[in-house]
């Protein structure tokens, strides 16, 4: 089965900082142990079938020798779900008792779903049948994730930026704006990264246009092939918009130039104020109306009356 360039993208931002998994497990209610250092371990949970068998992210938290030597106080197994499938609900208790069977240590599953209408759907316990053997998946939609606009805070967490990017930017703007400032704390190449996954997972939307239009300006710092890419794509916009910009512009000159021949011709001199007032506007639609009126009026002033 194809994997989608967003179900990668999510799977990576938590692969590149396994600490906010734990980060979201504790906000969530989650009991977590204190821990000295979280890694990535094989995600590869089973013997056979492996495409059904391995989880999107698997992560280890390790802390002092106690109880066991090594170390390993918890597993975490992350799971990216765009969408409803019924058949998670008897591969994930399978993740979760296979990671648990191989490191000897409780294991807690995390579902992120960037929409949250499936992250509503993923809720629902999963009973395995053995009395009292039951599975709730604790699930990350876009409400679960904070709106980060302080760019200090994304220069700390950048994969927190960009979920937040992904999840509020659309109608949060100061997130975006955050998420293009933050990204100077960092280095440049990982920067490029974060935005190119930034402005596919906005992709289409209002958020991406206004990521591309901070890109577009002289602090402009993230490049690599793809970003360079988006960035080219977005000028061709930008010069399209200009163009058709000029032409109602031209248009709208036209029409006002009509507007005031017409008055002239019928007697009805403008005043400074009005002719500047017909001039200036860029209103074709508008102008259509003043056109109308200057046709049959007996007084400049009724150009603009209703």
């Amino acid at each position: 089965m194809a994997i989608s360039p967003e179900h990668q993208i999510y799977s990576e931002l938590f692969a590149d900082a396994p600490d906010m998994a734990a980060g979201f497990l504790r906000e969530l209610g989650v009991e977590v142990p204190d821990y000295d250092r979280s890694e990535l371990t094989s995600c590869d949970l089973g013997h056979v079938d492996p495409v059904e068998r391995r989880s999107d992210v698997a992560i280890l938290l390790r802390g002092p020798a106690g109880d066991d030597p090594h170390g390993k106080l918890m597993g975490i197994v992350v799971e990216v779900q765009r969408d409803e499938k019924e058949r998670k609900r008897f591969t994930w208790p399978e993740y979760v008792a296979a990671l648990r069977s191989k490191h000897e240590c409780p294991v807690a599953l995390l579902v992120i779903c960037p929409r949250q209408r499936v992250a509503d759907w993923y809720t629902e316990p999963i009973p395995l049948g053995h009395p009292g053997f039951v599975l709730d998946p604790i699930v990350l939609g876009p409400r679960g994730i904070p709106v980060v606009t302080d760019p200090g805070d994304v220069g700390e967490r950048p994969t927190l930026g960009v979920l937040s990017a992904a999840a509020h930017g659309t109608r949060e703007p100061d997130v975006l704006t955050a998420l293009h400032s933050g990204l100077d704390h960092i280095d440049r190449e990982t920067a490029a990264k974060y935005i190119g996954y930034a402005l596919h997972l906005l992709s289409g939307g209002k958020g991406q246009a206004a990521l591309e239009e901070l890109m577009m300006t002289e602090t402009y710092a993230y490049t690599s092939e793809w970003t360079e890419r988006l960035r080219a794509e977005g000028e061709a916009r930008g010069e399209a918009r200009g163009e058709a910009r000029g032409l109602t512009k031209g248009a709208a000159a036209a029409r006002a130039e009509d507007i005031l021949r017409i008055l002239e011709a019928r007697g009805a001199t403008p005043t400074d104020e009005q002719r500047e007032r017909v001039e200036g506007c860029r209103d074709l639609a508008l102008l259509d109306v003043w056109f109308d009126r200057a046709l049959r009026l007996t007084r400049v002033d009724e150009l603009f009356e209703g």
